[in-house]
């Protein structure tokens, strides 16, 4: 019996044992969880000492800014902070290659510069600094991403074009264009109004040679003094329109009425919504409904808001060559203000008013390699689809004509710079065509200072084209630059479809502006791989800014070129 008692005792014993363990390691694991979660949880002793580690740092970065702007405002003697005292001022806190200035403005539209500060963080921290030395967090707005699915089949026919200026290269909204970049060998020049005379700019580094003024209430505005400068190759002087680097949206409407309401004001945004008056946009977003959801579009771009508005970089400022831009961020473009003619005896083109373009009979192919060789230095080129929206854009938007469809060159000769003023190439009236009261009706500011036969005069080929294409067309007659399976370049855009609403490129006036003011909307095909854009003197209403068809690219008189020089 009582070896039996100490036998049941040892058992109750070892089972006591057993349990007090696993409740002790369970302890345990608790313990070490609770420490863990002490040390490094979202409120743990670890991530508070990060957290309060990257505040100092934020803080101690700040006021290293804060200094360097009481520093330069200083050097102002009470004037305002310029860009070149703020720079000096930031190198005594920061290494160099450590910050960057740039102009630009806050979500209030306050002129200022944007400081980046990447000495902490590779990606940089960004501060608003405006002129008087006030110091705030720069917000970068990004835009709504849309919502998956197909939005509404919406009607796109009846649509405004919204543009914002940008300042510099960068995505920051600004009401001040950025100034002309003159090139060597170009200058500046203005025009007297009545004889069409022009004149040399003596301060090319102000402002009083342009003015980019927004239209309001009546649909067409003429105030706008687009830049324009002269280049003289071979003792022969061509004209080019300077187009400031912009961001834009468009506002689709239900009908042309209520485009027109928008337009002059009687009919705001908020009240379009709430009437069903506005079907969709096109924006940073694609081609979205009003709901926000994908109709056709492209990938979401970089947004630049304004008033909660998502708007979105033109690509021919931009360095992403697939959508028709260039191999770095551009302030502006200069685009040829007359559809080109050629230089007695050479193969130069040359871009001036009154000339019978006679040289219309020419393949896509030579008019890409003239246009390149016309002057290296301001990097010329045959015009891409992307910077023929962009003028168009800026065409149509209040900075322009305001939504009034660019008068027709309907003239048999194809005289550049001509309304249908009864004139001919050996008419002594000739180069004066332009500035009379018809002719300034045909450029893209309704005055001397816009672009001239971008509706009507010859077709102008343009450097795009269908990639997809195995027609003997496309390397006949463009195989300077185009070829089957080709890639778009800084001088080239390569298409990779024949669907406008599959293929287009943002900005390029295909597809988002297809039909307006009922012109002519072919986009390029296997057989015809190339584009043609404005139209000739003879397809009457179907001509205008945004026409465009596709082209064999061979030689035809009805068929012109273009060419711009791009500041680099």
């Amino acid at each position: 019996m009582k070896k039996e008692k100490i036998s049941n005792m040892k058992k109750e014993n070892k089972g006591i044992t057993l349990i007090a363990l696993v409740i002790t390691i369970i302890v345990l694991l608790i313990l070490a969880g609770v420490t863990i979660a002490t040390l490094t949880g979202e409120n743990g002793i670890l991530t508070r000492a990060s957290d309060a580690s990257r505040e100092t740092e934020i803080a101690d970065e700040r006021e290293k800014v804060e200094l360097a702007t009481t520093g330069a405002l200083a050097k102002e003697n009470g004037g305002e902070i310029s860009q070149t005292s703020l720079e000096e001022e930031l190198g005594k806190y920061f290494e160099n290659g450590k910050y960057a200035v740039e102009p630009g403005t806050n979500e209030d539209g306050t002129e200022g510069y944007i400081v980046t500060i990447t000495e902490n963080d590779p990606n940089g921290r960004k501060y608003f600094i405006d002129k008087n030395g006030n110091v705030e967090d720069y917000i970068v707005r990004e835009p709504a991403e849309p919502t998956e699915g197909t939005g509404t089949n919406f009607n796109m026919s009846y649509g405004v074009i919204e543009v914002e200026f940008l300042s510099g290269t960068s995505y920051n909204a600004t009401t001040t264009p950025n100034h002309p970049v003159l090139k060597e060998g170009m200058t500046a020049i203005t025009y007297n109004e009545t004889t069409g005379e022009t004149t040399n700019v003596s301060n090319s580094s102000g402002t009083d040679w342009y003015s980019y003024v927004a239209g309001s209430g009546a649909n067409d505005n003429n105030a706008s003094h687009w830049a324009n400068a002269k280049v003289t190759v071979d003792n022969v002087d061509s004209y080019f329109v300077w187009i400031p680097r912009y961001a834009y949206r468009i506002i689709y409407f239900d009908s042309q009425d209520s485009e027109n309401a928008y337009r002059s004001g009687t009919l705001t945004e908020e009240a379009a919504l709430e009437n069903n008056q506005i079907v969709g946009y096109s924006d940073a977003r694609g081609i979205v409904d009003t709901e926000g959801r994908t109709k056709e579009g492209v990938s979401v771009q970089t947004a630049i808001s304004v008033n909660d508005k998502y708007f979105k970089t033109h690509p021919a400022f931009e360095d992403n060559v697939d959508y028709g831009g260039w191999s770095s961020k551009l302030e502006g473009i200069w685009i040829a203000k007359y559809e080109a003619s050629q230089v007695s005896g050479t193969t130069t083109p040359k871009f001036e008013p009154g000339v019978s373009s006679s040289w219309g009979s020419i393949t896509i192919g030579n008019a890409f390699t003239y246009a390149q060789n016309y002057n290296t230095t301001l990097n010329s080129h045959l015009m891409k689809n992307s910077e023929w929206g962009a003028v168009a854009y800026l065409t149509e938007s209040k900075y322009g004509r305001n939504g009034t469809e660019i008068t027709v060159n309907n003239n048999s000769n194809y005289l550049t710079g001509n309304a249908g003023d009864s004139v001919s190439a050996s008419s002594s009236t000739t180069t004066n065509a332009y500035n009379t009261e018809k002719g300034v009706l045909a450029s893209s500011t309704g005055n001397i200072y816009g672009i001239y036969d971008l509706s009507g005069g010859a077709n102008e080929y343009v450097a795009g084209y269908y990639n997809g294409s195995t027609s003997s067309n496309l390397t006949t007659n463009g195989g300077s630059f185009a070829s089957n399976g080709g890639t778009s370049t800084k001088y080239a855009t390569a298409y990779t479809g024949i669907q406008a609403s599959r293929s287009y490129k943002y900005g390029d006036a295909t597809y988002e502006t297809s039909g307006w003011n009922g012109d002519l909307a072919y986009f390029v095909a296997s057989g015809s791989p190339f584009f043609a854009r404005g139209g000739a003197y003879g397809n009457g209403p179907n001509t205008g800014v945004f026409f465009f068809d596709y082209s064999l690219g061979s030689s035809n008189r009805r068929l012109s070129c273009k060419s711009r020089s791009t500041v680099m």
